[in-house]
């Protein structure tokens, strides 16, 4: 018999736990290096023992996820899901209204866009909903043919204003991902057009990192681990990485799966001969670019803020606060007895976030707090600051014509290297997971 094939799965984010699966069910040994303290890379929440439920929610999970919904009915997670309602408020500088279009008659009672450009979305929306099974927001193999390398910008202004783009379409786009609808392709706006009306949205009760966790099992996840370099040898892929105290370690492997952001990706593939990273793979990497995201959590009373709701701010300028999330909690007072509250999440705008990337958690904070009610002109004056996630990486750009790239280069994966994450197609959980599966089937694949 010979001996059992070994793998190192280069971070332990949703698309490297979904490789590490994959890989661990062909009957392979796994390793999973992961920086972090733990699994689930960018949907991984944080927890505070203060409120209850105890943690700090990030990323949601939507009904028209396929890999995850057949995941959690696998895994038994039923119960670890809580929907969450998807009420939707738009911002017009600080005063909000409801916008929800989970129907075209709720769409056509929205004020703040003209009649014509609310009947030209509602109608745009139906158009996507019935060739819903082609604009697939996960798949970029499927999206690819309908990346002909126009913006969601472009592509909306020909059926509506300028002003009923930048308080329909626009919203419901930056106020998820925070970038730029000029920089996006037009496939990731007609996806969620198709898709997102009459969906339900959850949330995992305790982080989305409980399906990460399910997925890495089997496999050897070593915390604290920074891979800094990967090398052929004539056996395989040697692995160097520094261990959570910094010694440093080398290890070699039959084959690898890189599913960390494109940048470092690159970074740690840039020795690797052409024969096993190519210069289109190599191009696809070092071209992708991210939006940052920073959250700040607070905690404020109820009072004219909704719960449960996303507030997002309309207009084309860059806003100071994008977009706010609220939900429900309870918060023990200084006599023990619980006390409504409501967590509230607040995404600075780009240049803002920018700004604050690295800086103190009292500076970020000094610096939002006081634009909290240019969202909701009526945020409670006294928000008490609570916590803050900071994400270099948060949001990959799906630029138009990268759909077509990133099907390119998914048909180039093979041994010894292969690569997942979001940025293949769009930055949602579920991609991840795809790109992840596919990684890890290049590899076995090959025997």
């Amino acid at each position: 018999m010979g001996s059992v094939a070994r793998t190192a799965v280069i971070g332990g984010g949703m698309a490297g736990c979904a490789a590490a699966r994959e890989l661990v069910r062909s009957g392979r040994e796994v390793v999973i290096f992961e920086v972090g303290e733990g699994l689930g890379g960018r949907a991984r929440s944080w927890h505070r023992p203060e409120i209850e439920p105890t943690v700090g929610i990030n990323l949601m999970y939507v009904s028209f996820y396929p890999l995850m919904s057949k995941l959690v009915e696998e895994f038994g997670l039923k119960d670890e899901l809580v929907k969450i309602s998807s009420s939707v408020y738009i911002s017009d500088g600080g005063d909000a209204v409801p916008l929800s279009s989970d129907s075209p008659i709720n769409v056509l009672k929205y004020p703040l866009a003209s009649l014509r450009d609310r009947f030209a979305f509602a109608l745009a929306g139906i158009r996507e909903v019935l060739r819903r099974d082609q604009m697939d927001l996960f798949d970029p193999l499927k999206a690819a043919p309908f990346d002909d390398g126009t913006s969601i910008a472009e592509f909306a202004h020909r059926y509506m204003s300028p002003r009923g783009f930048d308080f329909l379409l626009r919203p419901q786009v930056e106020g998820f991902w925070n970038f730029r609808c000029e920089d996006v392709s037009n496939v990731h706006g007609r996806a969620l057009l198709a898709w997102l009306g009459g969906s339900d949205f959850y949330v995992f009760r305790g982080g989305m990192q409980v399906l990460a966790e399910r997925l890495a099992e089997g496999a050897d996840a070593r915390f604290g681990h920074e891979v800094s370099d990967l090398q052929l040898t004539g056996s395989g892929v040697q692995v160097s990485a520094r261990t959570p105290v910094g010694e440093p370690v080398s290890e070699v492997f039959d084959d690898v799966v890189v599913a960390t952001p494109a940048p470092i990706a690159a970074k740690l593939t840039a020795t690797l001969p052409a024969d096993v990273v190519g210069s289109e793979t190599r191009a696809f990497l070092e071209t992708q670019e991210y939006e940052p995201a920073i959250s700040f959590a607070y905690l404020v009373d109820h009072g004219s803020l909704p719960a449960e709701a996303h507030i997002v701010a309309g207009g084309s300028a860059d806003p100071p606060i994008r977009n706010m999330i609220t939900y429900p909690r309870k918060v023990r007072d200084e006599q023990g007895r619980p006390v409504d509250k409501l967590l509230v999440f607040a995404y600075p705008g780009r240049a803002l976030t920018r700004r604050l990337l690295g800086a103190s958690p009292e500076e970020q904070f000094a610096t939002v707090t006081p634009l909290l009610n240019t969202l909701w002109r009526d945020f409670p004056a006294d928000p008490e600051p609570f916590q803050i996630a900071e994400r270099p990486f948060g949001f990959p750009i799906p630029a138009p014509g990268r759909y077509r790239q990133s099907a390119e280069v998914i048909g180039r994966l093979r041994p010894p290297v292969a690569f997942a994450g979001d940025y293949f197609n769009s930055p949602t959980t579920e991609a991840a997971l795809l790109s992840g599966t596919r990684a890890a089937h290049a590899l076995t694949a090959a025997g």
